[in-house]
């Protein structure tokens, strides 16, 4: 009996012995830390993923060509050049573009997209690479809308979860009678004003630039009433790509790449 039990303690001894070598076996397998780094895993990836939008002139397409083209589009380019993979670019409404960065469906986004408290609560940005501001925009010949001040009882038309609509809620919350109309896209509500079913809108002032190139019968009143920065977004706690693109940034100002992409783009216009 004694022999019996001796031998069932050891053979215990032994599963157990056998049960913790495959337990601790699996523990390092699983919680084994990965080396690759986060610039490693898109050259793996064997390209930089772009979310973009449609917001000329930073990205929109060329009308011979036909490609994407823009302010954007080229800044992109050299982020991708930096990390050496070629770019994917994703274009998609602007509603889109952070649930998409937070999907882990894009690497970045770049759209004209304004640095804000609310995005960054969600989203991870880089250093800022232009600074503007929203203005307000009427037809050539209207000689009655010259302010904000002058927006009571009047029908304004902004773009769908852009700056622009929660600038126009804010002038409503703080007592103007205003009609806001939100549009998917800012070409949209900028044709609607031209063909007299808006009074005015509110749009940024970089992109206002450009479309006023092509289209003379509409205006800018006024100076900027809003102030901010467009930024590269990067899904929260992506480090180290916030870290790259920091430098192409810098080297593009120190090297004169980031004027001439204003001249192009912002200045000269395609």
């Amino acid at each position: 009996m004694k022999k019996y039990q001796k031998l069932t303690g050891i053979l215990t001894i032994f599963i157990l012995t056998i049960l913790l070598m495959a337990g601790c076996s699996q523990s390092s397998s699983t919680t084994k830390p990965s080396n690759q780094s986060r610039i490693d895993e898109i050259r793996k990836n064997g390209k930089l993923v772009m979310a973009t939008g449609n917001y000329r002139p930073f990205e929109y397409h060329d009308e011979k060509t036909n490609k994407l083209t823009g302010y954007d589009i080229d800044l992109t380019e050299a982020i991708a050049k930096k990390i050496g993979v070629p770019v994917e670019f994703k274009e998609m409404q602007f509603t889109s573009l952070i649930p998409t960065l937070q999907n882990s469906q894009a690497d970045l986004v770049i759209a004209a997209m304004y640095i804000t408290d609310e995005r960054k609560a969600v989203v991870d940005f880089a250093d800022p690479y232009l600074d503007t501001g929203m203005v307000l925009v009427v037809k050539a010949d209207d000689t009655t809308i010259k302010s904000i001040r002058d927006l009571d009882g009047k029908v304004v038309g902004v773009k769908t979860g852009a700056v622009s609509e929660k600038v126009a809620q804010d002038l409503k919350d703080k007592g103007t009678n205003i009609t806001i109309k939100s549009y998917k896209e800012t070409v949209d509500y900028l044709l609607d004003m031209e063909n007299g079913r808006l009074d005015a809108s509110i749009n940024d002032l970089l992109n206002q630039l450009e479309y006023n190139k092509t289209h003379p019968n509409i205006k800018i009143v006024g100076e900027p009433f809003t102030k901010a920065s467009l930024g590269i977004a990067v899904k929260k706690g992506d480090k180290e790509l916030i870290e790259l693109i920091n430098t192409v940034l810098k080297e593009m100002k120190q090297n004169g790449e980031a004027d001439k992409l204003y001249q192009k783009w912002l200045i000269g216009g395609k």
